[in-house]
């Protein structure tokens, strides 16, 4: 206990300490590696929400775009894995991978909705991957572009979109057809069966 005592009695009675000029220095080069590491951080962090809300802003949107303007909207989800009869159709709209489109079809043709909000966006496979594409009939999109039709009435189809997050987080979006905001849900969402 004595040994306690002068320990803390020399620890108090040492009252050099660090200058101001010392202190500051150490506050500046704390500061300089905050700047530097904290973006970086919160980068990564806000990369899978950034993600998500461009994807579900893009639907609310097109939702939105088609009953205002009285015209069919198709989001296009474009997977990661290409389908070699829709490519031939219109290689540069239908050969995107990995993202999502809203396309109109005007005279026959496929043109891109012209609005900047809708503008197609493509989305770095290693950390936000659309898997597939679940339809309310039972049809399971693995390839290829899913089009997704939004009616001048308010409404679209039932969809489930599957994205693996950085490799291994599985989210869903799920799209209802009289909602307009989708909804994203942990895990691979699938459709209930119906009761009979």
């Amino acid at each position: 206990m004595n040994v306690f005592v002068r320990l803390k009695n020399r620890v108090l009675a040492d009252s050099s300490g660090f200058t101001l000029i010392e202190m500051a220095i150490v506050i500046v080069v704390l500061s300089i590696l905050f700047l530097i590491v904290t973006p970086r951080i919160s980068r990564v962090i806000n990369s899978e929400r950034d993600s998500f809300a461009i994807f579900t802003g893009m639907i609310a949107k097109t939702f939105d775009d088609s009953f205002l303007h009285n015209k069919i909207n198709y989001l296009v989800v474009h997977l990661q894995s290409p389908n070699a009869e829709e490519t031939e159709l219109n290689k540069d709209i239908l050969n995107r991978h990995n993202a999502v489109s809203v396309i109109n079809i005007i005279k026959g043709s496929f043109v891109e909705n012209k609005r900047k909000s809708l503008k197609w966006r493509e989305f770095p496979p290693d950390k936000f991957l659309i898997e597939e594409v679940l339809l309310a009939n039972g049809e399971k999109l693995t390839g290829g572009n899913a089009w997704i039709p939004f009616y001048p009435q308010g409404y679209s189809d039932n969809v489930i979109i599957h994205i693996l997050v950085k490799g291994e987080f599985k989210r869903s979006i799920k799209i209802n057809k009289h909602i307009k905001e989708p909804q994203v849900i942990d895990g691979y969402a699938s459709f209930e069966p119906e009761n009979e």
